[in-house]
């Protein structure tokens, strides 16, 4: 892949939510040895999203940075950006949500972080609020984070195993990216319900699992324009409801990086593999006793009865 950076925005009906995104992207300052390009994914759209978009980014653009936009019909955020994904023209990537207004040095510190770090795979920052509304609600505080704002750890640097990097303003490879969904596409699209926005958290799990290194830097910046419609209990509820239903799937992920990558040595295993049977035996709800089942079928060096997604989970680490 080529040296350089490519944008990439999904977006839905994003027509009313462009403007201020792309404006702040063509207000990068960049450095002129740093090549980059800009990518829309249009994810459906009914409104006027791609005329919207291509008159604001030729009314402000950058001169010679390419601005292009690809077409996903298929419903969910996950699908515009892996079709945008393979499309980019440069090995690192931003993924900028429509309604994220990068700050000015993001290009230039998103470079210097994955190009001076090759062990890192993906990198998150700090999201501020900005929003139309005469002020945040009173609660907004205490979910902050369910709106990708707010810092995503205590402090810079390598986040633990098990630790996850909001989708908005991600920092990644596209290499490590594509390789993450070669042989095993996402198990949220098996959800009977929508959970499909959890499609960054499932990520993060996936590169723990892979071996790769998660980074927080402060000093990634952007704002996360949230809507006055966006700031009221029924939005609040649904928004951390989808978290929850996401669970289903990415528990199982947890419990892999429990067995695999957080027990280290043997000696914790095999604590850890005598402890399940009579975790098994005095688990009195049926989440308990689905992880207890889930962590012996990854300790052991054979099958037991177990989920179809814990199988495949198992499988995914073991492809190489």
């Amino acid at each position: 892949m080529k040296n350089g950076m490519t944008i990439i925005i999904c977006t839905h009906n994003g027509a009313a939510r462009l403007s201020q995104t792309i404006i702040h992207i063509t207000q990068q300052v960049v450095s002129p040895s740093i090549h980059w390009e800009v990518i829309l994914a249009d994810n459906g759209s009914s409104d006027d999203t791609i005329a919207t978009a291509e008159t604001i980014w030729n009314a402000n653009c950058p001169e010679n940075i390419p601005f292009r936009i690809i077409k996903e019909p298929k419903p969910g955020k996950l699908y515009a950006l892996q079709k945008a994904i393979q499309k980019a023209e440069y090995e690192f990537l931003i993924i900028c949500d429509d309604d994220n207004w990068l700050a000015p040095d993001y290009i230039e510190k998103a470079y210097n972080i994955l190009h001076t770090m090759p062990e890192v795979a993906a990198a998150g920052g700090r999201g501020i609020p900005a929003t139309d509304a005469s002020e945040l609600p009173d609660w907004f505080a205490a979910h902050s984070q369910d709106y990708a704002t707010g810092p995503q750890a205590d402090k810079n640097g390598i986040l633990k195993p098990g630790s996850r990097l909001w989708g908005a303003g991600l920092v990644t490879r596209r290499s490590v990216y594509l390789n993450m969904y070669k042989n095993y596409q996402s198990f949220l699209e098996e959800s009977e319900v929508n959970i499909l926005s959890a499609e960054d958290t499932e990520y993060c799990l996936r590169l723990t699992l892979k071996g790769y290194k998660l980074y927080y830097d402060d000093r990634l910046v952007y704002q996360h324009f949230i809507g006055a419609h966006k700031l009221n209990t029924e939005f609040r509820d649904q928004l951390v409801k989808g978290f929850r239903d996401s669970d289903a799937i990415l528990l199982k992920y947890y419990v892999a990086i429990k067995v695999h990558v957080d027990t280290g040595r043997s000696f914790n295993r095999t604590k850890l593999l005598l402890a399940m049977p009579f975790r098994l035996l005095f688990a009195f709800s049926k989440r308990r006793t689905e992880k207890a089942r889930n962590i012996l079928f990854h300790l052991l060096p054979f099958d037991i009865p177990t989920d179809d997604i814990s199988k495949r989970i198992k499988a995914f680490i073991q492809n190489d």
